[in-house]
């Protein structure tokens, strides 16, 4: 298994370069567009449910997922007043199927534990329109995960909003026995 993580980090940079790094070329690309010419845009970004549900994959496919549901955040405090220009969201993709997962078709240990069968292009696109359909205000910053419930000749495909729990508590060992420094001044550079 070690061997395998070792062997497969080539792949965690490809997906890590691949979504982080292209998303944020994008974004700001277009963001600056939107600005420029004072003209409203609506940026989805697409990640994986795995981002909140880790499974089997390639360590870089859950990290990259993870760190692109923070983008429409990230992107709204960078454009600061601007950002009235420029709606994001996040949608979270369960398996669907393309030429890189059917393979895993047939694999029940692979994608069962979401969705009784994997999502066809078509069904996943019209679930994508029915988000869009909504207003852009009531997307804007959202976390969205598509759950695809029932049995595989039937399925239910429902949107859910998903809210990333932040908590920042104090831990009392560190704040009783706190490190204190005082003003320490650099030299002026000459």
């Amino acid at each position: 298994m070690r061997q395998h993580f070792l062997e497969s980090l080539h792949e965690s940079r490809l997906v890590l370069n691949t979504k982080i790094d292209g998303f944020l070329a994008l974004t700001h690309l277009w963001a600056g567009e939107a600005v420029y010419h004072q003209e409203p845009l609506q940026l989805i970004y697409v990640s994986s449910r795995q981002a909140i549900d880790p499974g089997a994959s390639v360590p870089g496919y859950v990290i990259s997922n993870w760190g692109v549901l923070q983008l429409p955040n990230v992107l709204a405090v960078n454009l600061g007043q601007n950002a009235k220009f420029v709606f994001s969201a996040c949608i979270l993709l369960p398996f669907v199927r393309t030429s890189m997962t059917d393979q895993y078709a047939d694999n029940p240990r692979v994608f069962g534990r979401w969705q009784p069968r994997m999502l066809e292009p078509n069904e996943a696109a019209k679930a994508f329109l029915q988000l869009l359909a909504r207003p852009g205000a009531e997307l804007d910053r959202g976390l969205f995960e598509l759950m695809v419930e029932g049995a595989p000749d039937k399925v239910d495909v429902t949107w859910k909003r998903v809210e990333l729990d932040v908590r920042e508590e104090p831990m009392e060992w560190s704040r009783s026995g706190s490190l204190q420094f005082h003003g320490q001044h650099r030299p002026a550079k000459k």
